[in-house]
């Protein structure tokens, strides 16, 4: 399947989901290259009062994206070069912001005190954007320690 047929394919998926949860908004899809070969599937829905898509700690928007990745991945028989990433009224990306500049304090309050610093436990996304952004730095390394829902990143000097 082509990129152009699968943003189609997800479009009408997406659409369809609207429709069946009643919801009345603006959405749109669009797919972009990704590291290692992996493309990533963007669902964009703008729209007034659309917190109840969100939920409580962005426990529905994830909802909503595991259900289109179950979808993706049935129809692209589970390629796992695609990857579905949706974001609601921009929560996801101003989320990813404040993660990042958080990832950044802490990195150089590991670069002053010269020892690791543990961060809470975290989802596996959100450890993905701490890792990310702390990866272009030479002087520090991040390691994931614990196991489940006590997962977390701990950010060391490298001396």
């Amino acid at each position: 399947m082509k990129d152009k047929e699968i943003i189609k394919f997800m479009k009408k998926e997406v659409d369809e989901l609207c429709s069946l949860l009643n919801v009345d908004c603006e959405n749109r899809c669009e797919m972009e290259e990704g590291e290692e070969g992996v493309k990533y599937i963007k669902v964009y829905f703008d729209g007034e009062d659309l917190g109840y898509m969100i939920g409580s700690h962005g426990r529905h928007l994830d909802s909503i994206q595991y259900i289109l990745q179950l979808i993706m991945g049935k129809e692209l028989e589970q390629d796992p070069n695609y990857r579905v990433l949706v974001d609601v009224s921009g929560y996801r990306e101003e989320k990813n912001s404040k993660l990042e500049e958080m990832a950044m304090q802490k990195a150089d309050d590991v670069r002053i005190l010269g020892e690791e610093i543990e961060l809470p436990p975290m989802k596996p996304s959100d450890r993905r954007v701490i890792h990310v952004v702390l990866s272009k730095f030479e002087d520090i390394e991040t390691e994931s320690i614990g196991e489940g829902r006590d997962r977390r990143i701990v950010i060391k000097p490298i001396k």
